[in-house]
């Protein structure tokens, strides 16, 4: 019997070996944290390089050891008042932000109590509203500059005022209480910006919830805030699984099938468009972590959308898993719209890579007969199977468009299959694929006399996604056939590994005459491999794809 650590080395085998078949990119977000040391040295700097300006003085001041709270905040807030006005990029604005920074250090030390001053005001901390955030309620606050980042691509970031933050709320935190689909070890991570405001007597400190917002009225004009929105996005997934490869999630479909769900990247806001992501074949959702880092550079993009990842063990047979979807997409509805009066909600844009993309398609396919009848001799409703296996069978071939569902944009979809599915390799590991069903082998050979004789041998063991994804598979096939809804447009973003050769072009898993979809309201192809969801190309398209959606929905 194999020991743990020899079931270990098994996995890391089989990843191996079956490289070729993986439908994921190689992008990891890499996060530390540096300590406050850093950034003292950083100020000290600062403080040398700017010899005798007032406001250089003024932080000295502030940061002499022995100096108490009240009088530094007193010096800290002459030398913010003082470089309010300057220009992004200048001395003078560096140091307003160091001096903006160390207000936050010295008022998240006492909670963000209000702070008696030596002139007799007080320095408060704004509220909570929809559009800034009370500091005291996220389970954790950080400067995003602490946050250092490797491997994304791009940091997605705006200078302007203030200092740009991470609030962290926990999985458990009494503000995401309510909400459907909040990752257990992650939470939820929100850009929010510091900014000190003198607009009354007594000076305050307001955060920023900058996805919502990247400006404000300061002295009668409009200030552009600074922002950092990649360092809440890195952080929240550092806290989660932080991995891309889910082999042992696909070959123990059994045991992870209580992980799968759809998953949320923000708070519900009824104001915005959800976009949904699907991911591919042993995969994560972390493979749209470079894609939606991109998006968020995008002010119309960050403000009219939100986020959602939907996550499943990849060795299910695609029905099961484009089942589950629309379960995950009718328990939002029940929890987020019950009376069905968003109109948001049903301007739904699903993004599928790879195999996530025949789940995505799959939502606005009618089943129903259209698929039954391709292999059952009697309706489902009629069989004389276990009501367990009958329950099953009606679930996964009885669906309609889902109504929520506007558009679909598919990344290097295999609607054809591939020959690499077709690989000794995969036939052999196919076997080792453990799916959570669970049926009595009495109930599959119950099942066998309704199969339409031509058939059968798709649904012996191992009916599962490998199986699926075979080249010319009769039963991506089957799905081709299921009359999809007219009125939501499609789009398909191609690979061709930047040789130019299409239509005899190849991402170097799909070929494109399999990736091809007639009627497709645009096709897009990108000099990229197979995770054309992460080339910039495809990026770009998707983010023009999803400007268009403003326009026309």
């Amino acid at each position: 019997m194999a020991t743990p650590s020899s079931h270990q080395r098994i996995l890391r085998v089989v990843a191996l070996l079956v490289a070729p078949l993986l439908t994921v990119g190689c992008s990891v977000v890499g996060v530390k944290v540096r300590k406050s040391s850093a950034a003292h040295t950083e100020t000290r700097q600062l403080i040398q390089a700017n010899g005798e300006n007032r406001a250089a003085l003024l932080l000295k001041q502030a940061t002499q050891p022995g100096v108490g709270a009240s009088d530094q905040l007193s010096a800290l807030l002459e030398a913010v008042h003082l470089t309010r006005s300057a220009a992004p990029g200048s001395e003078e604005h560096k140091l307003n932000r160091a001096a903006s920074e160390e207000i936050v250090r010295i008022m998240k030390a006492e909670n963000f109590a209000p702070a008696r001053l030596p002139d007799g005001r007080a320095l408060t901390v704004a509220g909570d509203s929809p559009t800034t955030l009370d500091p005291r309620v996220p389970d954790e606050l950080l400067a995003a500059s602490s946050i250092q980042i490797k491997k994304l691509r791009v940091r997605t970031v705006q200078d302007g005022a203030g200092v740009p933050c991470v609030a962290r709320f926990a999985p458990k935190s009494s503000a995401l209480r309510g909400q459907p689909g909040i990752t257990p070890l992650a939470g939820v991570c929100e850009p929010v910006t510091a900014l000190v405001r003198f607009d009354g007597g007594n000076p305050q400190l307001v955060f920023y919830r900058t996805r919502e917002d990247d400006e404000v009225l300061i002295e009668g004009r409009k200030v552009k805030l600074a922002a950092d929105f990649s360092a809440p996005l890195a952080y929240m997934v550092s806290k989660g699984r932080n991995r891309i490869m889910a082999v042992r999630e696909m070959f123990r479909s059994d045991i992870n099938m209580g992980q799968a769900g759809l998953y949320q990247f923000s708070v519900y806001d009824p104001g915005k468009i959800p976009v949904v992501f699907v991911h591919g074949l042993m995969s994560r959702p972390e493979t749209w972590v470079p894609a939606v880092n991109e998006l968020l550079a995008d002010k119309e993009i960050r403000e009219r959308y939100q986020f959602w990842f939907f996550l499943y063990p990849t060795g299910l047979p695609v029905w099961a898993s484009a089942a589950k979807l629309r379960s995950e997409l009718d328990r939002y509805r029940v929890v987020l719209d019950p009376q069905r009066v968003n109109r948001n909600f049903d301007r739904t844009v699903l993004a599928g890579h790879s195999m996530g993309g025949l789940i995505s398609g799959l939502q606005i396919r009618t089943g129903g007969k259209h698929l039954w009848r391709q292999f059952l001799k009697t309706p489902p409703e009629q069989m004389n199977v276990s009501p367990r296996l009958k329950e099953h069978i009606i679930r996964i071939v009885e669906f309609h468009p889902r109504p929520e569902v506007a558009r679909v944009v598919f990344f290097a979809t295999p609607h054809r299959g591939s020959e690499l599915a077709v690989n000794p390799f995969a036939e052999f590991f196919a076997r080792l694929v453990r799916l959570p069903f669970g049926f009595l082998r009495k109930d599959m050979m119950d099942l066998q006399k309704f199969l339409h004789d031509d058939v059968r041998e798709l649904f012996v063991a191992p009916a599962n996604s490998l199986v699926f994804l075979r080249a010319r598979s009769p039963l991506l096939a089957a799905i081709m056939k299921l009359p999809m809804r007219g009125s939501t447009p499609y789009h398909s973003v191609i690979g061709d590994r930047g040789r130019g050769d299409t239509p005899d072009s190849s991402d170097g898993v799909v070929p494109y005459w399999s990736s091809h979809l007639e009627g497709a309201a645009s096709e897009k192809i990108v000099p990229s491999g197979h995770g054309t969801n992460e080339n910039p190309e495809g990026v770009q398209e998707f983010r023009r794809i999803l400007r268009l959606h403003l326009k026309r929905s």
